[in-house]
């Protein structure tokens, strides 16, 4: 038996251990914000920031969507001054804007925020919202030049915010929220103009009710639904959609949700409620549902569960806190949970995240995008600890 080494283009790789526990890296990061750049080495334990805040803009004030698409990291902002905006990365060290605030479009007009970024079809697509105008989608096939395909809410003016977006049985879904009718889901085979169909129920009474999440259950897709009244959640098998929870999961305190996501045999949402605080509800059947947390992991200032996710085999949540910052726990099981990150990275400013949509998983390392109205958005990289061995050859 020889131990060699290998010239780069024949090296092997095994990636023997990937945990979130805390390597200290200390590379320093240059955020690009149009002509002028900014040097950060900012970090906490397990995590480094790698974009300069706000992308060098205090008024953008969160990275409120990631993406990977074509060997690069997309980020959507949210900038309620100059209008939204998208950068890419390819080494999550020098970014690139590849949009004008707004997409260029008259500063009155132009939507503030990008709400979520989607890959469908070879294409790029984001969604916009949280303005006064109707909201829209664009896409581009190389990142760079963009298109709308939905400019005026689906030929709705009521239609404010594209919250959510998914792609099911080979169909693009966008979760929509209409001010008078409340949540809707539309659809569409291709993406292009004119080719969306309302295939969500309306839900009348619920006025500004949004879809806060998309997730594949047992063959079935289930959409979050959070207003005013009892947080909701429905589903579909390309067909009709049917109400699976329709009371707040029996509380009618509940009625914010988060992000959705499916784990070793469950479908597990974020919750908030007004007196308990942030919650995490799942279900192994779409019909019965328990509670997978204590309330608020033990801190009532925890409001609501926003990110749920699936990284490396390990279930995320995140959780929003404004008064020390948010909160990430993971866990192998959905029961036993650990504390994956320090409060708000070490900023009580950095209070919360765009539920699911501000996170990614590039090259290998996972992304958390924040909200932070005082300095800006940040975007944070999870630092870990790999073991490489050398390939043995006989």
């Amino acid at each position: 038996m020889k131990y060699k080494k290998l010239s780069i283009d024949a090296l092997v790789i095994l990636l023997v251990a990937g945990v979130f526990a805390f390597a200290s890296d200390a590379d320093s990061v240059r955020g690009t914000h149009s002509h002028d750049a900014g040097q950060i080495a900012q970090q906490v334990t397990g995590w480094q920031q790698v974009n300069s805040n706000g992308f060098g803009d205090v008024q953008t004030g969160e990275v409120s969507a990631l993406e990977a698409f074509n060997g690069y990291l997309y980020a959507g902002t949210a900038n309620s001054i100059d209008g939204a905006r998208i950068f890419r990365s390819q080494d999550s060290v020098t970014w690139t804007p590849v949009t004008q605030p707004g997409f260029g479009i008259p500063h009155d007009t132009a939507p503030p925020a990008i709400l979520d970024l989607l890959v469908f079809d070879g294409r790029l697509y984001a969604s916009t919202g949280r303005g006064d105008g109707p909201a829209q989608i664009w896409r581009a096939l190389d990142g760079v030049n963009w298109a709308p395909t939905v400019i005026a809410g689906f030929h709705d003016p009521d239609i404010v915010d594209i919250t959510a977006l998914t792609e099911y049985k080979g169909m693009i879904y966008a979760g929509a929220t209409n001010l008078i009718s409340g949540a809707q889901i539309w659809r569409s085979p291709f993406g292009d103009s004119n080719t969306w169909t309302k295939v969500g129920p309306a839900t009348p009474g619920t006025a500004a009710a949004s879809i806060t999440a998309f997730a594949m259950f047992d063959g079935a897709l289930y959409a979050a639904v959070e207003s005013d009244a009892p947080a909701q959640i429905w589903r579909s098998s390309g067909g009709d959609w049917t109400t699976v929870v329709s009371d707040g999961f029996g509380d009618s305190q509940t009625t914010s949700t988060g992000g959705l996501a499916e784990f070793a045999g469950y479908l597990y949402v974020g919750a908030g409620n007004a007196t308990d605080g942030a919650l995490l509800w799942r279900t192994n059947d779409g019909a019965n549902w328990e509670q997978a947390i204590d309330p608020g992991f033990g801190d009532p200032n925890n409001q609501r569960v926003e990110m749920v996710f699936v990284f490396q085999n390990r279930l995320y949540v995140s959780v929003k806190n404004v008064q020390t910052g948010m909160q990430l726990w993971c866990s192998t099981d959905g029961s036993f949970w650990e504390r994956a990150n320090q409060d708000g990275f070490g900023d009580s400013n950095n209070a919360s995240s765009n539920r699911s949509n501000a996170k990614a998983d590039f090259l290998g390392d996972l992304y958390v995008g924040t909200s932070n109205v005082t300095d800006g958005g940040e975007l944070w990289r999870m630092q870990q600890r790999r073991t490489y061995l050398p390939l043995i050859l006989h």
